[in-house]
């Protein structure tokens, strides 16, 4: 059975499907937090990011030991009291479905090559345990669109890394790159690169027995 380890990391035993499921959180449906709201509607503004929910918060997802497991980091103190990157159980992140809008893929044809690919994904998020939510670069990276040309192989910049925002975690764990996503661009890539859109997240937990 899965579980966090002291240190943050996940341990598991085994993969159980080859299918990676990225969860978008829409800032629409109110919570009472300000952020989420000035995220997704300042982000909303630039063009490349038209026509995409109003998302300000991403997650993604793996099935591990049987239950779905998500990585992120979050703004929110949900780690031993501090914010910043942590592994959290799906029934426990989407206890409100009604406020996420899931994109799931399968990462491979094959069963073993699929569950690598998961176990490569693990590893990455487990490598970016211990980092702070970067506050100050929600602000300069999606002020200065300059910056999402950036792009850095995520094993040359580990090491000089501290803090690290949601979307930009979320994508590092999914391609091995830190490069500048917003959670509405975050959403944009995975439609664009074949991730199927759940429009009913709460039918599709039922289905799959979350």
């Amino acid at each position: 059975m899965a579980f966090i380890r002291t240190d943050g990391t996940l341990q598991f035993d085994r993969i159980t499907s080859p299918v990676e499921v990225q969860a978008n959180y829409l800032a629409s449906r109110r919570d009472g937090i300000g952020i989420d709201d000035g995220i997704s509607i300042y982000t909303g503004l630039m063009p490349w990011n038209w026509g995409t929910p109003g998302c300000s918060h991403t997650s993604v997802g793996y099935w591990i030991d049987g239950e779905l497991w998500f990585f992120s980091s979050t703004s929110r103190k949900e780690l031993g009291g501090k914010n910043g990157t942590r592994w959290i159980r799906g029934t426990k992140l989407l206890r409100n479905p009604e406020r996420w809008k899931l994109q799931v893929k399968a990462l491979s044809k094959r069963s073993l090559a699929g569950e690598a690919e998961v176990a490569i994904r693990v590893r990455r998020a487990n490598r970016l345990i211990g980092l702070g939510y970067d506050f100050y670069g929600v602000g300069a990276d999606f002020i200065n669109p300059i910056r999402v040309l950036i792009k850095r192989e995520l094993c040359e910049a580990i090491k000089k890394l501290k803090k690290i925002y949601c979307s930009k975690t979320v994508h590092a764990v999914q391609t091995g790159i830190i490069a500048v996503y917003s959670p509405r661009r975050k959403y944009k890539w995975a439609k664009k690169n074949g991730y199927k859109t759940i429009e009913n997240t709460w039918s599709y937990l039922n289905k799959i027995g979350v």
